[in-house]
């Protein structure tokens, strides 16, 4: 760790966690704590769901798949490459027309 990094610690399934940040980046500080948090949520979610017969491991296997799928689903909601293809056959139909 160099000196523009001090360490946040995390716990996440009774376990602790130590996770560097740079110095001054509140945001990329709450950002680590905040996933933590609902990684914690989520694992108390599905603990409950399966009425405690899975290891941790499991359920944070669980728990990573849950939240992966939460990014793909945002990554493809702001996925403006579809719309700018789009857009672009739209104009070539539209300068077709108009060259006629």
């Amino acid at each position: 760790m160099n000196e523009n990094e001090f360490d946040i610690k995390l716990e996440v399934a009774g376990n602790s966690y130590r996770i560097p940040v740079r110095r001054g980046d509140e945001e990329e500080e709450f950002l680590y704590r905040e996933a933590a948090k609902r990684v914690g949520l989520h694992l108390v979610q599905y603990r409950q769901y399966f009425s405690k017969s899975l290891e941790n491991i499991q359920l944070l296997t669980m728990v990573a798949i849950h939240l992966a799928r939460d990014i793909l689903k945002l990554e493809a909601e702001n996925d403006v490459g579809t719309y700018d293809r789009k857009i672009q056959q739209w104009t070539d139909k539209l300068d077709e027309y108009l060259k006629k």
